[in-house]
């Protein structure tokens, strides 16, 4: 167990040897907006924004210093490589949490009489949807998304609560009533009451409502909110700790195996979710690995050497995404032996192999992984920690396995 933890520990220093590159810089080329609606071209740091951002760096040269520009000082920008384009704007707005945890109301009435807590907000709020009326996306502190609409010289924060009281919940849609009047000039039906607070949803209705106008307004594209494919190989290594069940007449006595390193490979098929931003993924792998461990008891010694095949699956969040970004995994895995290598090895010197047997030992496992890792561009590295329930020796009893995994990914899909 020392030595496991000595590599846990090296493992961790790894990755904090890499946190240096956290404080990269992603300046890519873009535009400032200026109060007087003129263009600065140079590179701004793109950092991905899932919370809206109130100060952002520019360079006009990638070799001079970066300068900073906050919401007083600039009217927006503009990110060249997908058009995303981003607004100063200042407003108010509740800060009434939609999480069911944080505020519960004795009834509706109490909800009703309410002391609202405004917030006064300064911000770059991302554009959703442009043309004669303008939607933005805004997402707070607390990672609650927000949406704007701006109609002439109006901006409208338009309203979706979720309450929660003793007895229910209830969703009050308030920004359905909102555009109902305020896109009354469209020239063709709009499903406003079909209409979900979320980018997709509120986007494909004010597209529609802007398309009446197109002939007098060139309404801006801004990119488009999609789900990505991530898929490539992985090639790493794994340090393994086994336990050992023996059994003598009376019980099962669990003796320490030696640890080895041993090969990982694979394939991995990962979704990327619109949703977030590229905050939450789903992962799906064909995993190889290889358990080696030899223990002596009872004047017999057992060598243990198999090969799994398994399918594993993961969730991955992303917390800080970035140039590289940082993220975390959590999920489990079902493997299978394809390559049975084990022997005992008896007092008399005769040598036999472990075979599958369903009372004695199992020809699967089943994992429960954690993990973090840190991606840049195509590259990923990941540490994971694998909690098996291991193999036996004898019926009722499943010494668990312990495996420490560091991987080398490289995706050759979509990275934006």
């Amino acid at each position: 167990m020392r030595k496991m933890k000595s590599e846990l520990n090296f493992i961790l220093l790894l990755l904090l040897i890499a946190n240096p590159g956290l404080a990269q810089k992603n300046f890519t080329k873009g535009k400032i907006i200026t109060f007087n609606k003129d263009t600065l071209s140079g590179y701004i740091n793109y950092k991905e924004w899932i919370k809206s951002p109130n100060q952002i760096s520019f360079k006009d040269d990638p070799t001079q210093s970066a300068r900073s520009y906050t919401t007083s000082q600039i009217a927006g920008f503009s990110i060249d490589s997908n058009k995303e384009t981003y607004h100063a704007l200042n407003f108010d707005i509740e800060n009434l949490p939609r999480s069911s945890n944080k505020i519960v109301y004795f009834n509706m009435k109490e909800y009703s009489n309410r002391t609202k807590k405004i917030e006064s907000v300064s911000a770059f709020v991302r554009i959703v949807s442009d043309g004669n009326v303008t939607l933005y996306h805004y997402v707070d502190k607390d990672s609650e998304p927000h949406f704007l609409l701006k109609k002439a010289d109006s901006l409208i924060v338009l309203v979706y609560h979720i309450v929660e009281t003793k007895h229910y919940s209830a969703k009050f849609r308030e920004y359905r009533s909102q555009l109902s009047k305020l896109l009354t000039e469209s020239c063709k039906p709009l499903s406003i009451h079909h209409t979900e607070y979320y980018v997709s949803s509120m986007r494909k209705l004010i597209d529609n409502y802007n398309e009446c106008f197109n002939s007098a307004i060139k309404s801006i594209a801004p990119q488009k909110d999609k789900g990505r494919w991530e898929y490539g190989i992985i090639a790493g290594v794994g340090y393994t700790k086994m336990t050992h069940a023996m059994a003598n007449p009376f019980r099962y006595i669990e003796v320490k195996g030696n640890a080895n390193i041993t090969p990982v490979g694979g394939l991995f098929l990962n979704y990327v979710f619109a949703r977030g931003r590229g905050k939450y993924a789903l992962l799906n792998e064909l995993h190889t690995y290889q358990t080696r461990s030899s223990v002596t008891y009872d004047d017999e010694h057992f060598h243990y050497q198999m090969h799994y095949l398994g399918l594993q699956h993961l969730f991955r969040y992303t917390f800080f995404v970035g140039k590289p970004s940082v993220y975390a995994l959590i999920g489990f895995s079902y493997a299978t032996i394809i390559k049975q290598n084990s022997t005992i090895t008896r007092r008399d010197g005769s040598v036999e192999k472990l075979v599958y047997l369903p009372w004695a030992v199992r020809n699967d496992e089943q994992r429960a992984i954690a993990g973090i890792g840190l991606s840049h561009k195509r590259l990923m590295i990941e540490t994971r920690y694998y909690r098996g329930n291991g193999f036996t020796t004898g019926a009722n009893a499943t010494p668990p396995n312990n495996r420490l995994d560091l991987l080398l990914k490289y995706n050759f899909g979509r990275i934006n």
